[in-house]
């Protein structure tokens, strides 16, 4: 059975809207990621001892970490997802600085970016990215 043979009304409407092109966002939310990693403990571990976070759920295919109200899944796989996971920050230098001591490795120090943000990269578990971004304050610029 679909999802939309139970809920064919709710279905019609999303279809409506993406001819329409009206904004989905009253009805469609993100909520997680999957990403696959080919070690998961030692991905379970770089989160935790990086990021402070540990699994809300772990086995031996998959980690749930939920940060606030987004969750990452890291699925047990053959092969790395090349990914970057970007993280809101309100001081990236700080943000940064800590990682680094907590023995991230960096990809790209902290940097002004155009757009009016502060952006640094580090290597996270597998293939993936992490991005710790700043957004600035442009009344001060």
């Amino acid at each position: 059975m679909w999802l939309i043979d139970i809920v064919p009304d709710w279905f019609e409407d999303l279809q409506a809207r993406v001819q329409t092109r009206e904004p989905l966002e009253e009805i469609v939310t993100i909520s997680h990621v999957h990403c696959r990693v080919k070690d998961l403990p030692r991905a379970v571990e770089w989160f935790a001892s990086r990021c402070g976070v540990r699994p809300n759920f772990s086995d031996a295919r998959l980690a749930v970490l939920v940060f606030g109200e987004f969750t990452l899944i890291l699925d047990r796989a053959s092969e790395d997802s090349v990914a970057t996971i970007g993280f809101n920050s309100h001081n990236c230098n700080a943000d940064f600085d800590a990682m680094v001591g907590r023995g991230a490795q960096v990809l790209e120090p902290p940097s002004d970016r155009p757009y009016g943000a502060r952006v640094a990269y580090l290597r996270g578990p597998g293939a993936l990215t992490i991005e710790i971004e700043q957004m600035l304050d442009q009344t001060s610029a």
